[in-house]
């Protein structure tokens, strides 16, 4: 009678276990049916981050595809799902990226991603002038003005679409240097600035007119994102998610990405109070600002006791990463990003150089860029 009470409980329990979630038929764990490599991202040329034996358990987190999205120990990464032995019963749902900063806005095909009383109509040939440009496809205009004892350049911009905002290597990837106004004539550039000299650090995201060059993790430094909708975010170093970035770079979601920093606004797009970091001292600067789709900003600042072309008799002091936060919060920017200063900043166009960068600046892997289309 005993014997028969235990099994009869047992068999309870197991029904039991069968009917309540995270019973044995809600299972999220899946099993290798062979040694199988975990990728960063769901494609079979994505970096492959381990290789596990078969019969291995892992934790599915979602579908993308053909690929499961998938835990092992501390590693999350993706898996092809027909090499898993996934509960038949298991509701997987699709993998959600986290895209700080992007919306789901998808631009339609032609459709302007700025608002088009800036440009002029289609056909139309571009008027210029000594500070700005405007055609069917991008307008530009550059004020010049004097704060905090220094000569600040800020280049409003509107592209129609992302095709004009570009960066421009002086030769390949990590090989070669050449002077702004080269890089700048080799891609007819309208307007060129210096940007986040990434060749010259070891690690960390670059990809360049949607073409990833490096895809490796820099948990010290703030990731700039251009998405291809034409929103711009600055990610935290300390809150990148790397399979993240990986995966919308797979899937063909981010045009640029920037690698030097800080970001110089919060994410409500206000000035920091202080910065935590080497280089924040009085310097001339180089900055990306970004109001919404299609509308951004190039910013120079000038400095280290060079002539001002605002005020003139007056020298050029630069600005300290708090005065440039506050500068940017002043100009309503929704996202700030700095680059490479010193003596690499400096601002070209229309064919000369508009700002007064340090001994005539240095020569520089790259610039960033605002063109017409179809220029490459």
């Amino acid at each position: 009678m005993k014997k028969q009470v235990i099994a009869w409980l047992t068999a309870l329990l197991i029904l039991a276990g069968a009917a309540l979630p995270g019973g044995a038929w809600a299972s999220d764990t899946a099993v290798t049916l062979t040694s199988l490599k975990l990728r960063s991202a769901p494609s079979a040329s994505a970096k492959v981050l381990d290789t596990y034996k078969k019969g291995t358990e892992v934790t599915v987190l979602g579908m993308d595809g053909d690929w499961c999205k998938v835990k092992v120990g501390k590693r999350v990464g993706y898996m092809m799902a027909e090499y898993l032995d996934i509960p038949a019963d298991l509701e997987i749902v699709p993998v959600e990226v986290t895209a700080p900063g992007r919306s789901d806005f998808r631009p339609e095909p032609g459709e302007s991603l700025c608002d088009t009383a800036y440009l002029l109509d289609a056909g139309q040939e571009p008027v210029i002038t000594a500070s700005s440009y405007q055609s069917e496809n991008m307008f530009i205009d550059i004020t010049s003005t004097r704060a905090g004892n220094t000569d600040v350049y800020v280049a409003d911009i509107y592209v129609r679409s992302l095709d004009s905002f570009r960066r421009g290597l002086a030769n390949k990837w990590k090989n070669g240097t050449a002077k702004i106004s080269k890089i700048a004539e080799k891609f007819s550039a309208v307007l060129a600035m210096t940007s986040d000299s990434a060749e010259n650090l070891n690690a960390g995201w670059v990809i360049m007119n949607g073409e990833t060059l490096r895809r490796t993790k820099n948990s010290k430094r703030d990731l700039c994102v251009l998405y291809t909708n034409g929103e711009m975010a600055v990610i935290p170093a300390g809150e990148l998610v790397h399979e993240d970035i990986a995966a919308l770079a797979e899937a063909g979601e981010i045009w640029q990405t920037f690698l030097f920093g800080p970001s110089l606004l919060d994410k409500d797009g206000h000035a920091f109070e202080k910065f935590d970091s080497t280089v924040g001292i009085q310097n001339p600067r180089s900055v990306i600002g970004y109001y919404g789709p299609g509308h951004y900003c190039f910013v120079q600042v000038d400095g280290r006791k060079t002539a001002s072309q605002v005020e003139p008799g007056k020298k050029n002091r630069g600005l300290t990463l708090t005065e440039l936060s506050a500068f940017m919060e002043s100009l309503g920017c929704k996202a700030a990003y700095n680059l490479d200063g010193g003596q690499s900043s400096v601002m070209y166009f229309n064919g000369k150089i508009h700002s007064t960068p340090q001994n005539g600046s240095r020569r520089l892997g790259d610039v960033v860029m605002i063109l017409e289309p179809g220029q490459e």
